[in-house]
């Protein structure tokens, strides 16, 4: 998540794919949660020792890159608004038509919260929405997880609880988490860009030299 925190997609994706593989194999979800309620010997018995120990180097890795990676962008950031590097307002490609424009952060954060992955569509970031879409409809899926709060409303906390799956539920709050605030602080930074990007048009086709600010 670190990763397309800051654009790098294939990184992202690739790291993405092993937390759910290395993840599931592992059993590292629902050991957790018999961690949490202080079943440490049935925690231990879950694990599986085969897939954990690969979890545990890139896990660290993937947080070393992100973090290194996040360093870089910000000089390089510093040295493009320094030097006024044009801003590409419009693009057209085979993903489709992305234009620069203002977008409401809060609607992006409720389509975020309602359904992770529509509100990266709404800001038109194509590859982690329906990547982000697609892991919550998976992981919904398999944890039974609506099932679960279906049966929570209905006042059967017992047959929730019998029907859920803990390993694929575990998923659920880091893409909800991470949907929202990633597509709300793109949102923030889209609307930042985008004035800037105006004021710099603004001032090169229209001000007049000799005008005082």
């Amino acid at each position: 998540m670190g990763h397309l925190l800051h654009g790098s997609y294939i990184k992202g994706f690739i790291f993405f794919a092993w937390e759910f593989i290395i993840n599931i194999g592992a059993r590292i979800n629902e050991a957790m949660v018999y961690s949490f309620t202080g079943q440490f010997e049935l925690a231990k018995a879950t694990l599986d020792t085969r897939w954990v120990l690969l979890y545990i180097a890139v896990y660290i890795i993937s947080i070393w890159d992100s973090y290194r990676t996040s360093v870089e962008i910000n000089k390089i950031y510093i040295l493009a608004n320094k030097d006024k590097t044009p801003i590409i307002p419009f693009n057209m490609s085979a993903l489709g038509l992305n234009a620069l424009d203002k977008r409401q952060p809060w609607l992006a954060l409720i389509w975020s919260v309602l359904m992770p992955g529509m509100g990266h569509l709404y800001l038109k970031r194509t590859p982690n929405g329906f990547v982000i879409l697609f892991c919550w409809i998976i992981s919904n899926y398999f944890s039974n997880f609506l099932t679960a709060f279906h049966l929570t409303l209905l006042g059967d906390f017992a047959g929730a609880k019998e029907v859920i799956d803990p390993q694929w539920a575990l998923f659920l709050p880091s893409l909800v988490g991470f949907a929202a605030y990633d597509s709300y602080t793109t949102a923030v930074e889209y609307n930042r860009l985008f004035n800037t990007e105006q004021a710099e048009y603004l001032e090169k086709e229209y001000q007049l030299l000799d005008l005082k600010l």
